[in-house]
């Protein structure tokens, strides 16, 4: 929820493109995210609140998490998966791009579809990502890849795929977790069917690897979504 409380919440008045933005992206998330019951009800509680407003000031976004909140929205959360080996280590960002991964392959075969997915990734990213130098290099790979031009739902889940080994590519020579490298992802332990000896990878099955992998991931609040097709279980899981 950080995203929620933190980088929303600074801003002092939002632009209708911003709120545009920010209506689409927590629609999206309500739909794509892999959510307990609980937290789905609480996001729509937000949804409601912020849908009939065409303008948001940074004190009307602040009621909106107290009513929220007051209905059990979290103010913070645990970022499962995404702990570093120390404090300074991984943690939001990687949780961002967990949940941006998710969202596309939640969405495969469904709506919206994984190209407008994207769409509202980048809309969020647009108007609300506080690291402005990771923004400015994620806008511009997305203008470099064209990634609002792709049509195709698999090729919505290969773009961010590509644009996220990119970054890490960029990112392999700057500290980073040493439990951690930054590799390019899958790697063979993880997909033996995914890279050829050369290290090509075979898209095909990177596809079928990230619908997988993606599908069953587990939350920020200790559940395994696992979905199968349009039907959906929750299993608790300590």
């Amino acid at each position: 929820n950080n995203a929620f409380y933190t980088e929303v919440a600074l801003k002092a008045q939002h632009t209708s493109n911003d709120l545009d933005n920010l209506k689409g992206f927590i629609k999206t998330v309500l739909k794509c995210g892999s959510w307990t019951l609980d937290y789905r009800r609480q996001l729509a509680h937000v949804k409601k609140q912020l849908e009939s407003r065409d303008s948001l000031s940074s004190g009307d976004w602040s009621k909106i998490l107290e009513s929220a909140n007051a209905k059990g929205f979290p103010r913070n959360s645990t970022f499962v998966g995404c702990k570093g080996s120390q404090p300074t280590y991984r943690g939001y960002s990687c949780s961002l791009w967990l949940l941006f991964h998710t969202m596309l392959s939640t969405c495969y075969q469904a709506n919206p579809p994984p190209q407008d997915v994207l769409k509202t990734i980048h809309g969020y990213i647009n108007s609300y990502f506080t690291c402005s130098y990771c923004r400015e290099h994620f806008l511009q790979m997305a203008e470099d890849m064209n990634l609002l031009g792709i049509r195709q739902p698999e090729q919505a889940i290969l773009g961010l795929w590509e644009a996220h080994n990119k970054v890490n590519k960029r990112l392999s020579s700057d500290p980073h977790d040493p439990y951690f490298p930054k590799v390019q992802y899958p790697p063979v332990g993880q997909c033996g069917d995914c890279q050829s000896s050369d290290g090509t990878f075979n898209r095909s099955h990177v596809l079928s690897f990230l619908l997988q992998h993606y599908r069953r991931v587990r939350t920020p609040f200790g559940n395994i979504r696992i979905k199968k097709g349009r039907r959906n279980r929750n299993k608790n899981r300590d």
